[in-house]
């Protein structure tokens, strides 16, 4: 008899610790709901997605061809307001960083193509851009690290031959600057 106590003790014991369980799920997914209302409550409105009407399609385009076909002071501030009028738009931050690396501007550029990583993290064109960058700012263990993330995501989709040339000679340039040269 006092074995079938026991018995009922521990079921009993089992159920309360269900109901214990889900009322702890019940108040985690209630905690999680007010967290993310709350986080969304201080998103900066220019992080929201934007509906174009068509003037604004065609300045974006007259921007753009300018951003994207030149390299001087003018296109950097055009890629400026190109970026600032859509914050995810990761070829014209990539190509931002271009033109920052080519006025030789390093920290810049790789702030540049850093976002653009953030924005897609398999952007294997930015995660090269970035190897170059952080080569040129001597920091060559991360510059190799870059280069074989852009390498290995090259290597996963279907990218242009251009993607994996240009990992492998941004990496074949800091393994130079490591002192790696069979490597190289």
């Amino acid at each position: 008899m006092a074995e079938l106590h026991n018995l009922k003790d521990l079921l009993s014991s089992k159920n309360i610790m269900k109901v214990l369980l889900r009322i702890s799920l019940i108040m985690l997914l209630g905690l999680l709901s007010l967290v993310a209302i709350s986080i969304f409550q201080f998103v900066p409105t220019s992080f929201l997605p934007k509906y174009p009407n068509s003037q604004n399609i065609e300045q974006s385009d007259s921007l753009r061809e300018e951003c994207f076909t030149k390299v001087d002071q003018e296109s950097l501030q055009t890629c400026k307001e190109l970026v600032s009028q859509d914050r995810s738009d990761v070829e014209a931050w990539n190509q931002l960083g271009n033109i920052y690396y080519e006025l030789e501007n390093y920290q810049e550029a790789y702030l540049s193509f850093k976002y653009a990583t953030t924005l897609q993290a398999d952007h294997a064109i930015a995660w090269a851009n970035i190897c170059a960058a952080l080569n040129q700012l001597q920091s060559y263990e991360e510059a190799l690290n870059a280069c074989n993330t852009s390498l290995d995501l090259s290597s996963v989709s279907e990218s242009s031959v251009d993607e994996r040339v240009l990992a492998w000679n941004n990496k074949a340039i800091v393994l130079y600057f490591l002192g790696r040269y069979r490597e190289a």
